[in-house]
């Protein structure tokens, strides 16, 4: 009697004895504590446990083992039942894949992957069974079907090539992603969140509330500015005009303070100002400020304009009156009006203690040769050799600070403060040390100049100012190189000529008198 199984297919019947019931097993196995953990891979290990393994088992007894023909309309059914059961198996895992990934920005702050991105791998599934199903299943020769669709596809290219156009330009932002959804992004006149990208248009929604959908053949050729990439901070930028009589310094102090005061300014960058012009009757600054969410910044700049109208009476910088005055403007008068007379800096000059022990025709000259200047906080009022005169600090704080000569970048050594009603002179330096002696502003300052040739003068009808100076100017080099010799630069101190309190009978004389003898 021959046996149906010949010995070529001995092992196809081995396969389907031992390894399909293990595969059976182990799929139920599998399936079980896919269960138990509630994963949702389960059911596509269910679909290879009901349906793959059986109908493979059938196509195997049938094809290999009954030896029936490949073009049996039963096996090609059977084969066609098997190709769509694998394909389902596969669609349900790419399913649990692609929700996973489409989950992931709410799980971290990672861009989320483009919906159209996540179709791909399921639509090339799809197209893979239906070519294996038509070309290898069943035999159909798809050649000439190809030829007839490129000519069909050549037609509709040129019919729709606009819409392919865009969805092209769709492919491309799907696949750069210079947005996300949830970002604020201003292309051309439109501005506002992204809500949604897919492969025709993006929309946004803007400040009104309202929603606009732009073609993504637009956007692919236009500018686009996304405010929360690479990161939320944002600089918002104010154009201030302040009336020029306001020092610049005081302006920009009081244009920080209401940027640091407005609600949702970030501390770190701190916020600036600064001077971009200088016109008539106005200066023009411009205040910076950072924000970390961009959609507050017409709410922060109407803020930080109220804030400049208030801090403005505060800090005594007055803003430009907007009602119109018809003025005949004399140039001439106004230069002169504007000038100092001998009269007023005399007084300025009787603000100093030793002064005031001039004689009256003294006190005349050096008024009427004295000069009134302003200084800039920050501002270098004097650096060495730069002026043979004598100062008078009328108003502010000025400071001694000793400056590296070879390393610009080193920090100044603060030496001693000089403040309003003190004078000094020229300073001089020495090559017994590596730094240069320098008299700087530490605050606006109102300086009395007056040129060496009236000081000279001066003090040439003054002995007693003559010797007052000189034991001033004395003391107060002691006193800073013992300051140096404190900080550890242990190197003598350049000349620092009249850097001294001006009263030589008042109390500051007798406490740098007691301070020399300590």
């Amino acid at each position: 009697m021959n046996s149906p199984f010949t010995d070529s297919n001995a092992a196809w019947a081995a396969l389907i004895i031992v390894v399909v019931p293990l595969l059976i097993i182990g799929a139920g196995e599998l399936e079980e504590r896919l269960r138990q953990r509630d994963s949702r891979y389960q059911n596509s290990v269910a679909i290879l446990r009901v349906w793959i393994v059986p109908l493979f088992t059938f196509w195997v007894l049938g094809r290999a083992l009954f030896d029936i023909a490949e073009d049996n309309v039963f096996l090609r059914l059977l084969g066609s039942a098997l190709v769509l059961a694998i394909a389902l198996a596969v669609l349900s895992a790419l399913r649990v894949i692609v929700a996973g990934l489409a989950d992931r920005p709410r799980r971290g702050d990672r861009r989320p992957v483009p919906r159209l991105l996540l179709a791909m791998p399921r639509l090339l599934v799809i197209l893979a069974t239906g070519w294996f199903l038509i070309a290898g299943v069943w035999g159909i020769d798809l050649s000439a079907a190809l030829t007839a669709l490129g000519v069909t596809s050549l037609v509709i290219s040129f019919a729709l090539q606009d819409t392919l156009s865009g969805l092209a330009s769709g492919f491309t932002l799907l696949a750069d992603q210079p947005f996300a959804p949830g970002d604020w992004i201003e292309s051309e006149d439109i501005e506002g969140r992204v809500i949604d990208v897919n492969w025709r248009s993006t929309r946004v929604q803007n400040r009104d509330g309202d929603l606009v959908v732009i073609p993504n053949g637009q956007l692919a050729n236009a500018t686009i500015t996304n405010y929360d990439q690479p990161e939320r901070l944002h600089r918002v930028k104010v154009p201030v005009q302040i009336e020029r009589t306001a020092p610049p310094t005081a302006a920009i102090a009081m244009l920080v303070d209401a940027a640091r005061s407005t609600p949702g300014v970030v501390e770190d960058p701190p916020p600036f100002a600064r001077v971009t012009n200088i016109a008539d009757p106005v200066v023009d600054y411009e205040a910076s400020m950072w924000i970390d969410d961009y959609t507050n910044a017409p709410q922060v700049k109407a803020d930080f304009g109220a804030l400049v109208w208030y801090l403005s009476y505060r800090h005594d910088v007055p803003l430009p009156n907007p009602a119109q005055d018809l003025y005949l403007f004399d140039g001439a008068k106004t230069a002169i009006e504007s000038q100092l007379t001998a009269a007023d800096l005399r007084r300025h000059l009787l603000g100093s203690a030793l002064l005031r022990s001039l004689d009256d025709d003294v006190l005349d000259r050096l008024a009427a040769a004295a000069r009134l200047a302003q200084y800039q906080q920050g501002e270098t009022i004097v650096a060495v050799g730069s002026y043979g005169g004598v100062m008078l600090l009328h108003s502010g704080r000025a400071r001694i600070v000793l400056r590296h000569v070879d390393d610009p970048e080193a920090p100044d050594l603060d030496v001693l403060d000089i403040d309003g009603g003190e004078i000094f002179g020229t300073v001089e330096e020495s090559a017994a040390t590596d730094r240069t002696p320098l008299i700087v502003a530490v605050t606006d300052c109102d300086v009395v100049t007056i040129p060496p040739e009236a000081a000279a003068e001066a003090v040439s009808r003054s002995p007693d100012l003559s010797a007052a100076l000189d034991q001033l100017g004395t003391t107060r080099r002691r006193r800073i190189e013992r300051a140096i010799r404190r900080s550890g630069y242990g190197k003598a101190l350049p000349a620092v000529v009249d850097s001294a309190p001006i009263s030589p009978s008042g109390p500051d004389a007798g406490d740098e008198a007691r301070g020399e003898r300590s």
